[in-house]
């Protein structure tokens, strides 16, 4: 699956909260402050069109996007490159990491805890 970029990952949010959406929409839905035309979110719309990551169908004088990868999958394929490329594959590392610098719910911590302790008890 083609790498997106963090400017198209904004667009895919958008599209992935409520599609189909039309390329003004997702305009509209943009969080403010990025300082993007139209014209800017058409060319991602149309890059993601061409990575197979969204599908535009005619609707009158406008296309309909459509996602045709699921938001969970992309998340999959980009932090498992993610990864590789920083942690080159120590997943534990990742987690002690991450666990180290964040601030955590208990409710959190105890899901973590929940997690680590079914992952024990399968091996």
């Amino acid at each position: 699956m083609p790498r997106i970029s963090s400017s198209e990952w904004e667009v895919m949010s958008v599209v992935w909260s409520r599609e189909p959406l039309t390329a003004a929409e997702v305009f509209e839905r943009l969080p403010s402050g990025h300082g993007w035309k139209q014209k800017t979110v058409n060319t991602f719309l149309t890059r993601l069109v061409s990575k197979g990551i969204l599908e535009a169908d005619k609707k009158g004088k406008a296309f309909l996007y459509s996602s045709t990868v699921a938001k969970e999958k992309c998340i999959q394929v980009e932090s498992d490159s993610f990864l590789k490329r920083v942690f080159q594959g120590a997943t534990g590392e990742l987690m002690l990491h991450f666990c180290e610098r964040a601030d955590l719910t208990p409710d959190e911590i105890k899901e973590l805890e929940q997690l680590l302790r079914a992952k024990k008890g399968r091996k």
